[in-house]
């Protein structure tokens, strides 16, 4: 599932496009045999608020961002639709990355692809650890507070905590997998600097994605 999640999100981002509402809502699974574990075939959905950061859009200025600037300066702020709503998360986007310290356009088509990294990161958390987890035991908001606010992004910290409950012990064993690789790449997705973080390719070939902590 996870190799099927990252391969999709380096496509979108290989070919110009962010997702930026990546979640377990967004993750849909399909099946070619309903007895065959091997046939599952997960894919990205919930692309209404995907951003344009194909080269043509990104040194334009982002037009639709601008596009909805004017539309609040028009007083037209109330015609709340899908268009709108996607230029605002679009400008929402590049304010956090100017706030980085992302001004160029290439900078932030880096922030952009970076900023879904780190919610792929937080998904494959969730998945691990609420597929592995006795059930009821996490959830995903707790899980990310846990991540960010009490850890502060410190996963080796959060592991030492997470090993003194018995109910999350599977996912700490699978993360442990080839001397902690699962925590190796899951750290360098939450990676509080977005330019150490790598590019979903780079986490496909991963050896804890390619499965070659298992021999």
């Amino acid at each position: 599932m996870l190799r099927g999640i990252f391969g999709g999100l380096s496509y979108m981002h290989s070919n110009g496009r962010l997702h930026q509402s990546l979640g377990p809502s967004s993750v849909l699974i399909n099946t070619l045999s309903e007895s065959d574990v091997y046939s599952l075939l997960p894919q990205l959905r919930d692309m209404a608020f995907s951003v344009d950061i194909s080269d043509e859009e990104i040194f334009r200025g982002h037009r639709s961002g601008l596009a909805w600037r004017q539309q609040i300066l028009d007083g037209r702020s109330d015609d709340v639709s899908i268009g709108s709503a996607t230029a605002a998360l679009a400008d929402g986007l590049w304010r956090r990355a100017r706030s980085a310290g992302a001004l160029t356009p290439l900078e932030r088509k880096a922030f952009g692809i970076a900023d879904d990294i780190y919610a792929a990161g937080l998904l494959m958390a969730y998945i691990i650890f609420v597929s592995l987890c006795k059930s009821g035991s996490v959830d995903g908001p707790s899980l990310q507070r846990l991540f960010e606010s009490t850890f502060q992004l410190d996963l080796q910290a959060a592991r030492e905590y997470c090993l003194a409950d018995d109910n999350w012990i599977e996912a700490i064993k699978f993360l442990d997998l080839g001397d902690g690789a699962g925590w190796e790449v899951l750290q360098a997705m939450l990676n509080p600097d977005y330019r150490q973080r790598p590019i979903a390719e780079a986490v496909l070939n991963h050896r804890f994605m390619t499965g070659a902590v298992l021999f």
